[in-house]
C-alpha cells in the first residue's frame, strides 16, 4: 500500500515545492493511516509533519474518545499537534448552514491555520467513488463524475485517493494502527452513508470488478474534464474585451466549452457554486443574441451590442420624496404632476378631490396593495411584481404615488381604483417621468 502512495505522491507531484504539510486527523482509519504513511516518508521527501485535530463538538463523549486517541498518538510518536474545539451546532445555525457543510468549513479554516505549504487529507479510493455515484444520482456534467482529485488548489493534496477503504483498514491491522470508529457512519441516515452500506456492494455483486472499473472510467472523464476546462479558460481569455466578453466570440465555441466558461465566470464572480440552471440562462442570452437574466439576487448576466457582461446591482433602499413646484426627484428619476386636459382616459390621471393630505413619491412598502378598476381586485404589489415578472433587484426603483391613507399611482401599472376620475371630478391630475 504504501507503494500506492508513493506511486500517487509522485504521479501527481503532490510535494512539489512543499517543505511542511498540515495533516488533518480526525481519529478514523483513514486519516490515522495517512498520518502513519506520512511519517514513514517525510524523510524520503524532506517533509515536516504537523497533525490538525478539529474536535466538532457534536459528538459528546465520543468526539472527547476520538481527541484523546489522536493526542496519545501524537504525543507517543513525536508529531507536533493542533487541536481545535469547535461548537459546529451553534455555529451552523448562527451561519445559516448545514451541520455537515459548517463542520467541514470549520475544518479547512483550522487546517490553514497550521500555515503549512500544504494541507493533506484522507480521501479514499472508496470516498472517490461514493463521491460520483453521489453525483450521478442527482445530476451532474462530466466535472462531477471525475470524482474526487488527488490534487486540490491551491493547497490541497489527498496520498489516499487511489487506496480503498478495505486496504486501508487493512493496513492499519497490519502495522497495529489506533483508530476509532464514527457511529454516524454506521447509519444510514445520510446519502453518503446509504450509498456506501447498499448501494456500491449492489454494484459489487453484479461486478466484482466495480470499483476498479469506476476508478479507470474516473481517471478518463478527468482527462476529458482538464482539456474542455482548459479550452474554456482560453475562451474567456481570448474573448475578453473591456468590461465583459466578446459574445459572438462564446456563441461560435462549442456548447460544452461555451457552458463550462460560463460556469468558470459565474464561480469567480459569485465566489460561489452556480447552479446549472443559471449556466443555461446565460447560455440561452448568448444564443439569442442578446437579453438579460437574473442569476441570483442581485446578480446580472446580459448580452448587450455584442458584449457579454456579468455584474452585480446593488439592493435598493427604501426612498422617498415629496414635490415641490409639481415637481418630485427620486434616485431614478424626475416625476411630473400637473393638471390634466379634458382627455384623462391615459395612465397616470387621478382626481385630486379624492387625495386625503399629503402627495408624496417613494418605492413600494411592506403590505401595499393595488386595486384595478375593471377587476376590481385588490392585490399587493409583491404579487403584482411577480406577475409581470419583476425582478426583486428592480422593484426598488418603480415609483409609488400615495397619499396619507392609500396608493394613488404605481408606474407602469396605473391608477388606484379609488382614485380614477368620474364624471364630476373638476381637479384632475396628472403624473409623468419627465424623459
Amino acid at each position: 500500500m504504501i507503494c500506492k502512495v508513493i506511486n500517487t505522491v509522485e504521479n501527481y507531484r503532490l510535494f512539489e515545492g512543499v517543505r511542511s504539510v498540515a495533516v488533518g486527523v480526525s481519529g478514523g482509519a483513514d486519516s490515522m493511516c495517512l498520518l502513519h504513511i506520512l511519517s514513514s516518508l517525510k524523510d524520503k521527501y524532506g517533509i515536516i509533519l504537523k497533525a490538525v485535530h478539529v474536535n466538532h463538538n457534536l459528538r459528546g463523549d465520543e468526539a472527547l474518545r476520538d481527541e484523546k486517541l489522536v493526542r496519545d498518538y501524537c504525543q507517543e510518536n513525536g508529531i507536533e499537534l493542533t487541536v481545535h474545539s469547535v461548537n459546529v451546532a451553534v455555529l451552523s445555525e448562527k451561519l445559516g448552514l448545514g451541520t455537515e457543510e459548517c463542520g467541514r468549513k470549520v475544518r479547512y479554516e483550522c487546517f490553514e491555520k497550521a500555515n503549512c505549504d500544504a494541507v493533506a487529507v484522507a480521501h479514499s479510493l472508496s470516498d472517490s467513488i461514493e463521491t460520483t455515484v453521489y453525483n450521478l444520482l442527482r445530476g451532474t456534467g462530466i466535472k462531477g463524475l471525475c470524482g474526487i482529485p488527488a490534487k486540490r488548489e491551491p493547497n490541497i493534496i489527498r496520498p489516499l485517493i487511489t487506496c480503498t477503504r478495505e486496504e486501508i483498514e487493512k493496513y492499519c491491522c497490519d502495522e497495529k494502527v489506533p483508530y476509532v470508529t464514527d457511529s454516524t457512519n454506521l447509519a444510514d441516515d445520510y446519502t453518503r452513508n446509504y450509498i456506501r452500506h447498499n448501494v456500491i456492494p449492489t454494484f459489487e455483486r453484479v461486478n466484482a470488478s466495480f470499483s476498479s472499473n469506476i476508478s479507470r472510467t474516473c481517471s478518463i472523464l478527468s482527462e476529458e474534464n482538464d482539456f474542455i476546462h482548459m479550452s474554456a479558460k482560453e475562451l474567456i481569455i481570448t474573448s475578453e474585451v473591456c468590461g465583459g466578453f466578446n459574445a459572438e466570440m462564446f456563441a461560435s465555441a462549442h456548447i460544452a466549452v461555451r457552458k463550462r466558461a460560463i460556469l468558470i465566470i459565474l464561480c469567480d464572480k459569485m465566489k460561489k457554486q452556480p447552479l446549472y440552471i443559471h449556466t443555461d440562462l446565460v447560455n440561452k442570452i448568448i444564443e439569442n443574441r442578446g437579453g438579460k437574466v437574473e442569476i441570483s439576487a442581485g446578480w446580472y448576466a446580459k448580452v448587450e451590442n455584442g458584449v457579454l457582461f456579468f455584474d452585480i446591482e446593488k439592493i435598493i433602499k427604501p426612498w422617498q420624496t415629496e414635490f415641490s413646484d409639481g415637481k418630485a426627484k427620486s434616485p431614478f428619476g424626475i416625476y411630473s404632476l400637473s393638471t390634466a386636459d379634458s382627455d384623462y382616459e391615459k395612465t397616470g390621471a387621478f382626481d385630486g378631490a379624492k387625495i386625503k393630505g399629503q402627495l408624496i413619491l417613494s418605492s413600494r412598502r411592506e403590505g401595499d396593495k393595488f386595486t384595478f378598476i375593471k377587476r376590481k381586485v385588490s392585490k399587493s404589489l409583491k404579487k403584482l411584481f411577480n406577475e409581470m415578472d419583476i425582478p426583486v433587484i428592480e422593484r426598488g426603483k418603480i415609483a409609488v404615488l400615495r397619499d396619507d391613507e392609500n396608493i394613488v399611482w404605481v408606474e407602469g401599472v396605473g391608477v388606484n381604483a379609488s382614485y380614477i376620475p368620474d364624471g364630476n371630478s373638476d381637479k384632475i391630475f396628472v403624473i409623468k417621468k419627465d424623459d
